[in-house]
């Protein structure tokens, strides 16, 4: 059939007939190359551009008339002519967009073949992302800009709480980073480049002056597992996720260590059980009296103790302490290590700590080697004066002035 070619308006497209039983017909603007307009046997109406593109036919539906207008259908055509002549094609790159993840899709991909594995917690981890991110859990990845995430973070950080606008920040850029290395995104990650918060390391521990009440308020608690987990806590310096999750056949109660499968970095650690803590083991094992694969067994989900909010909120209330709370258990061993002049490596070491940084907060407390040190340089000082055995005063009065009048007329 020769080619039909008329000049498009809504009059003369109104006019046009059904095409024959079985068959569809080919209409050809006058004003826009390759404009068409595809008439089935039922009367359906629609415009396309066809043309033929390194000797292969094309077709690319632009809508159906009247819904689309003329003038909208020579506009598309327009775009998509200049597209395909420069190598791209609008209509493929809107179909791409239709066929992209959305945040939650990707989310859910990454819990499963990533988190799942490889997080302590990784039921507490979707919790938190979908708490920060569950409206943009339909939106497909490529809307979420950069000022998008910038607003986000700057909102959850209202009120004070920038650990959490850290965190969630962390999180969603973990998600983007995994998506683009799985090819599963093919932009750039919008969660890189954003504005942080500034936090100040926690160094609240229990000091010497409160270890009394604390221990005290502790011992008289009447729950022996959740006694006996605080203790554990306190005595292995380990994170609470996995105290919590501690099984006998990770303890080796003959040589006195306790092997962790899995830490937050994602690595396995040793941990010496002092006898302290073997003591404690040896009291849990004692009042268990239902065999279990935890040390610490609970009737929830997971199988094991979740944390006891309730129970340590009650010690520390009955020790008359303040702002005080489980993770502080761990750096307390931290801050008493240091206290006693143990080297920021052996801390590091027994706190598990992957980076030197994690440990250096506890360096303020490492201070006696160092006053140790310079009172020797000060006594070798003292003893060249011949005054190691004097007692040395700050000067004072008449004599003070005239050695600082004696120093005066040396310059």
């Amino acid at each position: 059939m020769a080619r039909q070619e008329i000049p498009f308006t809504k009059s003369e497209l109104e006019k046009l007939p059904p095409a024959p039983k079985g068959k569809r017909v080919l209409f050809y603007d006058a004003r826009v190359p390759h404009l068409a307009l595809r008439v089935s046997d039922k009367g359906v109406k629609s415009f396309v551009v066809y043309k033929w593109v390194e000797n292969r036919p094309v077709r690319r539906t632009i809508g159906k008339f009247p819904e689309t207008s003329v003038e909208q259908a020579r506009n598309a055509a327009l775009e998509i002519n200049v597209a395909l002549r420069h190598g791209t094609d609008p209509l493929d790159a809107r179909r791409l967009q239709r066929e992209e993840l959305s945040l939650g899709e990707l989310y859910g991909l990454y819990f499963q073949q990533y988190l799942q594995e490889r997080s302590t917690n990784p039921k507490e981890s979707m919790a938190n992302f979908k708490r920060n991110f569950s409206d943009w859990w339909p939106r497909k990845l490529s809307t979420i800009k950069k000022i998008d995430v910038q607003t986000r973070v700057n909102k959850l950080a209202e009120g004070g709480h920038y650990h959490r606008a850290n965190r969630a920040h962390d999180d969603l850029r973990a998600v983007f980073s995994w998506g683009i290395k799985k090819d599963l995104f093919d932009k750039d990650n919008p969660a890189i480049g954003i504005d942080r918060f500034k936090m100040q390391s926690r160094e609240r521990f229990i000091g010497p002056d409160e270890f009394k009440a604390f221990m005290e308020s502790l011992a008289s608690e009447k729950n022996e597992k959740l006694r006996s987990f605080l203790y554990m806590c306190l005595f292995t310096g380990a994170r609470q996720a996995n105290v919590l999750a501690m099984r006998w056949n990770e303890l080796d109660l003959d040589l006195g260590i306790w092997r962790i499968p899995k830490t937050k970095n994602g690595d396995s650690q040793t941990i010496p059980l002092t006898r302290f803590a073997m003591e404690v083991l040896e009291v849990r094992r004692e009042n268990e009296k239902e065999k279990s694969a935890w040390v610490f067994p609970g009737t929830g989900e997971t199988g094991h103790l979740v944390e006891p909010k309730t129970v340590w909120r009650r010690i520390i209330k009955r020790a008359g302490l303040s702002n005080l709370r489980m993770h502080d258990l761990r750096r307390t061993l931290g801050s008493y290590m240091a206290m006693t002049n143990q080297s920021l490596h052996i801390i590091g070491r027994a706190l598990g700590h992957r980076s030197a940084t994690s440990t250096q907060v506890y360096a303020r407390l490492a201070n006696d080697p160092v006053r140790q040190g310079m009172e020797k340089a000060q006594r070798e000082m003292l003893s060249a004066a011949g005054m190691l055995d004097s007692k040395v005063v700050p000067l004072s009065g008449k004599r003070s002035k005239k050695l600082r009048n004696s120093d005066e007329s040396i310059d």
